[in-house]
């Protein structure tokens, strides 16, 4: 458990976290898969059912344009994802059918247990499976079976079933162990063969112990997740039934603070459909609450309903400590600002918000303390006058602008009058893997979902960069022409190419497109990052697809070859490639010629390899050269025979042209 300790005077309250909490494996992999097609697919998208058992990341999906429906017999297009839970194949074939793209989210284990059940019916046995009758996973798992699985929740009901000879046991993956196991045991009583298949996932059965075991050592335990949620109402269940008082809420607003009243130890945990930002949310409004539940701070807060009027005034700062910081209210003292009552986000230094001479709002919080002196509030006035704006915003789907404040479990804290939650999924377009990037610094951001009455405010910087993009992409096509020359920044390398970004437009710069010369992949020549200058070859404004070349606007090596590679010439090569007909060598990159088989040699060549390597550098003749077609037709042998002929010239030039004995018995003597 990590806990979290925050101190009040005499009084304490530590928060625990259970070692296994919020999402599990299947749950963040649909979620991964469903935003990946959000971001991917076109047209329209549909969950069979809600993704997942959490009506908020259900309401967060349906901002990324997919839409939960029951029914898809209306729906003639678009994509169907397969929620977590699973479905019967019945439905998956009605959908395709239909010419639907599916995307299977299924959870591994869910599949896991669907497959086994299919295969159990086929070998003959009655199945039955252990769980929620009602629950859309189980429902699942029989229609595999075809609808002939028996399902039951508890030992009692298996007590009630009929003998059969061979029984095939499988479970909801969201069962505790402790159930099945005694409905296996009852089945193995009264049926003949039993095969048990114990198909609970490992995460829900460690985050059931995990919350058992931390249940057992605090005095309150607070479980998070959807209230249509079986694992997180097994979780409720488990923890209740250790007498330890225990209360089950889906958002922090739903929170209690009679709950913490002289509590020391307070047990965090959350269901597997329960998102990290959920989760630190709760626990943040635990500490807030801590304050609240504190004896000395009930007392300020009954002085503060009596003394303040919800005044909100202008002051200047004339002092700045390193806990507080003092403000000139025109009153005959001037008034304190503690560091907590600075900003809605928290903060380790007065300075990171204000500085002497700045002129705030300030809300009067105590008109006299217990040393005489005026609480005042900047996050308070601040609040006030940023709801209403904020809500405003909403309403016209503009973007607000906020100071990022801290890191957090699953996104960001960020400073907009209020404090607001960006989830990591929604800070870039794409993953950020450092976070801290942004702390102090100032954003941009729409608001996704917002909640006055639950101070729930919840943003999306990708929103506004995806808005930008969009635009500069339609500004993009509109204006480019094919032969335009201009930047761009490699965004992506595959195997075929990389992917330009040419103004809100990733183009496709083709691995042939790249350089003259032949490269085997993109990374040879270009690196994710750079900035290079490339000419579009075809734009499908329809499409939205551009193709683009770079080798275009280099010097083409073929301009000249001419003038460099004069025929009858002797020249320098490297093999690179040998075929059946002969070998290609490079003169120079981006300039390649053929020596035809008949020229490797002055003997019959029954393969080049007999005669030349791949990297072998020769010397060769040049036989023609036609830049247009960019051929160029080389001899080795010629090249040979041109070499020797001038070794025996130079040779006979050093003797003046006389015969000599060994010019006539120079073989004998060699032989010899």
């Amino acid at each position: 458990m990590r806990p979290c300790t925050q101190a009040w005077g005499d009084f304490s309250l530590e928060i625990k976290l259970a070692t296994k909490a919020g999402f599990c494996f299947g749950v963040r992999r649909a979620i991964d898969l469903a935003l990946k097609t959000a971001q991917e697919s076109k047209g329209p998208i549909y969950s069979l059912g809600p993704l997942i058992h959490n009506p908020q990341v259900v309401n967060f999906l349906a901002t990324q344009g997919i839409t939960p429906i029951d029914d898809f017999s209306d729906i003639t297009e678009g994509t169907l994802i397969i929620r977590s839970h699973g479905v019967q194949p019945q439905l998956i074939d009605a959908a395709k059918n239909k010419g639907l793209q599916i995307i299977d989210a299924t959870c591994p284990f869910v599949k896991r247990a669907q497959r086994l059940a299919c295969d159990l019916t086929a070998q003959g046995y009655q199945v039955v499976v252990v769980g929620d009758k009602e629950h859309p996973e189980v429902q699942g798992i029989v229609g595999w079976t075809n609808g002939q699985a028996i399902v039951v929740e508890n030992p009692s009901e298996a007590a009630g079933l009929p003998v059969f000879s061979k029984v095939g046991v499988v479970a909801q993956t969201t069962q505790p162990e402790y159930n099945f196991d005694a409905v296996v045991q009852v089945l193995q009583d009264r049926m003949g063969e039993v095969t048990v298949s114990k198909t609970i996932c490992n995460a829900v059965a460690e985050r059931q112990k995990a919350a058992l075991a931390l249940a057992c050592e605090v005095d309150v335990m607070i479980v998070v997740g959807g209230a249509n949620s079986a694992n997180t109402r097994k979780l409720t269940s488990l923890c209740k039934n250790t007498r330890t008082p225990t209360y089950a809420i889906e958002t922090a607003d739903q929170l209690d603070p009679s709950w913490f009243r002289n509590v020391k130890i307070a047990g965090l945990t959350a269901g597997a459909s329960t998102p990290d930002w959920i989760i630190e949310e709760v626990e943040s409004r635990m500490r807030e609450l801590e304050e609240i539940t504190s004896p000395e701070d009930e007392m300020q807060n009954m002085e503060v309903k009596t003394l303040r009027a919800g005044e909100i005034v202008k002051g200047v700062v004339v002092e700045v400590d390193q806990d507080e910081v003092l403000v000139d209210v025109g009153a005959k003292s001037e008034g304190v600002v503690p560091l907590r009552e600075l900003s809605c986000c928290e903060v380790t230094s007065p300075h990171e918000i204000v500085k002497v001479g700045d002129e705030i709002d300030v809300w009067v919080v105590k008109a006299k303390d217990n040393e005489g002196r005026i609480i005042l509030s900047k996050e308070r006035a601040d609040a006030v006058k940023a709801w209403e704006t904020l809500q405003e915003s909403y309403r016209q789907n503009e973007t607000v602008s906020g100071i990022v404040r801290e890191v957090v479990k699953g996104g960001l804290l960020v400073d907009v009058g209020v404090r607001a939650f960006l989830p990591a999924s929604q800070v870039d377009r794409g993953f950020v893997e450092d976070l801290h990037q942004f702390v102090n610094q100032e954003i941009r951001a729409k608001i996704i979902e917002f909640n006055k009455s639950r101070k729930k405010i919840i943003l999306s910087r990708k929103a506004v960069l995806e808005e930008e993009y969009a635009e500069k992409r339609q500004k993009t096509l509109a204006s480019i022409q094919e032969g335009d020359v201009v930047k761009g920044v490699v965004r992506r390398l595959t195997e075929f190419g990389a992917f330009v970004d040419i103004g809100g437009l990733d183009g496709l710069l083709h691995i042939s497109e790249i350089s003259w010369h032949r490269i085997n992949h993109p990374s040879e020549e270009l690196t994710v990052g750079d900035e290079i200058d490339v000419k579009v070859l075809k734009v499908d404004k329809e499409n939205e697809k551009v193709s683009l070349s770079r080798k275009q606007i280099l010097p083409n090596p073929w301009d000249n070859v001419q003038e460099k590679y004069l025929v009858d010439s002797i020249v320098k090569a490297k093999v690179v490639r040998l075929v059946p007909f002969g070998a290609f060598v490079e003169l120079e990159p981006g300039v390649e010629g053929l020596i035809h088989i008949s020229h490797l040699a002055d003997w019959h060549v029954a393969k080049p390899e007999d005669v030349v390597a791949e990297g072998q550098e020769i010397d060769v003749k040049v036989l023609s050269v036609d830049p247009e077609a960019k051929r160029i037709r080389l001899s080795l042998r010629e090249a040979q025979k041109t070499v020797k002929s001038d070794d025996e010239t130079s040779y006979q030039d050093r003797n003046s042209g006389k015969v000599t004995i060994g010019d006539v018995f120079g073989d004998l003597f060699d032989k010899n």
